[in-house]
């Protein structure tokens, strides 16, 4: 039994479309997994947020010592930290390996532990200052020396609050110099300059101990961070895998409809000489020709038509005629339908991209200066050495009211940018002010400067001059930034060392 044309192009049409949709269902199911993943990765920013929390006690404690309740804050927020990272180790174990994990999670207790040092450090300091100042009260009162006495004390407070190094020395030989011009203080200023000593001691302990305790937190951060950054190259390549699925879909089926056309055009131009060889035995007078040929049933009729009544061969063609172009509307039909579906794999790219950008934002008063200064860390942290970069922030105001997973992130994408463009030897400044109702943030390089044709295009997403760039930087910044209802403009010269200025201002309000 033969089949109809439209019959046989939806047969042939089956099985590319068939294909086509397996691929996109397929791609379609990674939309949870990006879920998941920003879930995942919105849980290490909180767990960022309690190391910031962390390391402001940790400031408040050394700057503040009676802020007793710090340390409170501390543990609770170091505790709440280890819960996080353990509830996330199965991800992170996933994403990385099983030694990844517990060097995060020993690098959180090494913190805590040392931070119990630099504590007991702490309340040491503040015990042998009181247990000194008797014995430096001794040493003025009995002291013939009033005056040598006076400068002891002066050396004493020199190093106590200012760390003189040269205080030390200061105080051993004056000390030195009194008890050989008074020996009757002589148990007293023993006493003291014992005292001092340990004092000095339990200094360099402490200093030792601040500095283990900030490698342990730059560690933690490292791991954290580099954890997040993994999280979101995973995400990004599933997006781009499913972006180039669609694009695969939709010219796998643009090209199976051109060959099922081309294939059913070529049997039909077959079809078509075969009678145009009737047609001229016809023209010759011959009328017993009979056309045996496979054929959709629509032209079958029409040979049969040809075969049976000669006579009325022109009606017969005009009908059959009429069948064919029928015919070719239904596959110009199945084209557009096609058309249709490329539209809408489209569309629903761009809504993946907007869920991502109108993510809530989560406004709290950030310290800036502190932001600012962590950014350009972080930006100088991942750049190749030969650019030195500076900043003049004072005045900033002391915080702002940002999202400051989105700011820090922007800021470090224009650092970045600006050092990723400077040559060896160049300068990167960032400079902070405010004028009128905003936070204006300058950073400038020495670099080449923007072109003059391309300077426009700079915020476009996925435009880049950097082969090894996503393109997507500077738009995270815009995004961001006009998000907070704040402006980013750049000013460029295109001069050789013109260099760059990018300009963000931010509402205080």
């Amino acid at each position: 039994m033969g089949l109809k044309l439209w019959q046989r192009i939806i047969i042939n049409m089956i099985f590319p479309i068939a294909i086509s949709l397996a691929l996109i269902y397929v791609e379609l199911r990674n939309v949870n997994k990006i879920y998941q993943r920003f879930s995942v990765i919105e849980w290490v920013d909180d767990i960022n947020l309690l190391l910031l929390e962390l390391r402001r006690y940790e400031k408040n404690i050394l700057l503040l010592i009676e802020e007793k309740e710090n340390l409170k804050l501390f543990h609770d927020t170091i505790s709440t930290l280890r819960s996080k990272v353990k509830s996330i180790e199965n991800e992170i174990v996933l994403r990385t390996n099983t030694g990844y994990y517990f060097n995060l999670m020993k690098n959180i207790d090494l913190y805590e532990e040392i931070f119990e040092t630099l504590v007991a450090a702490i309340d040491k300091r503040q015990q042998l200052i009181e247990e000194i100042r008797p014995f430096g009260r001794a040493i003025e009162n009995k002291s013939s020396n009033k005056y040598m006495a006076l400068i002891l004390r002066k050396y004493e407070k020199n190093y106590l609050l200012y760390k003189e190094k040269k205080a030390i020395d200061e105080v051993y030989d004056i000390s030195k110099l009194l008890i050989d011009s008074a020996p009757e203080i002589k148990q007293d200023a023993g006493l003291y300059i014992v005292t001092f000593k340990e004092i000095v001691n339990n200094d360099t302990v402490l200093t030792n101990t601040l500095q283990l305790m900030r490698n342990y937190a730059r560690e933690i951060e490292k791991y954290t961070i580099g954890f997040s950054v993994k999280e979101r190259s995973y995400v990004n390549t599933i997006m781009i895998n499913g972006e180039r699925a669609f694009l695969y879909a939709a010219l796998f089926i643009i090209f199976s409809t051109i060959a099922i056309a081309y294939m059913v055009s070529q049997n039909m131009i077959r079809v078509m000489r075969e009678m145009e060889h009737a047609f001229d035995k016809i023209s010759d007078s011959s009328f017993t020709h009979i056309v045996k040929t496979d054929a959709p049933n629509e032209v079958k009729s029409f040979i049969g038509a040809y075969n049976r009544i000669v006579s009325k061969l022109n009606f017969n063609l005009k009908e059959k005629t009429k069948k064919i172009t029928l015919a070719e509307q239904t596959l110009l039909q199945k084209q557009s339908e096609i058309t249709a579906k490329n539209s809408t794999l489209r569309a629903m790219s761009i809504e993946i991209l907007d869920m991502i950008k109108n993510k809530p934002l989560n406004i709290t008063q950030t310290p800036i200066k502190y932001l600012i200064l962590e950014s350009i860390s972080s930006a100088a942290s991942n750049t190749s050495p030969g650019v030195s970069i500076s900043s003049n922030i004072v005045e900033l105001p002391d915080k702002l009211p940002t999202d400051t997973l989105l700011i820090r992130l922007s800021i470090i994408n224009v650092i970045v940018n600006a050092l990723r463009f400077t040559p060896y030897g160049g300068k990167v400044t960032v400079t902070g002010t405010v004028e009128d109702t905003n936070a204006a943030i300058y950073i400038s390089d020495t670099g080449p400067g923007i072109s003059e044709d391309i300077i426009g295009k700079i915020f476009d997403p996925f435009f880049t001059t950097v082969e090894e760039a996503a393109g997507l930087g500077l738009t995270i910044a815009m995004t961001a930034i006009e998000r907070h209802n704040g402006t980013i403009t750049v000013v460029s010269d295109s001069r050789p060392e013109g260099g760059t200025t990018v300009k963000i201002l931010l509402p205080v309000q």
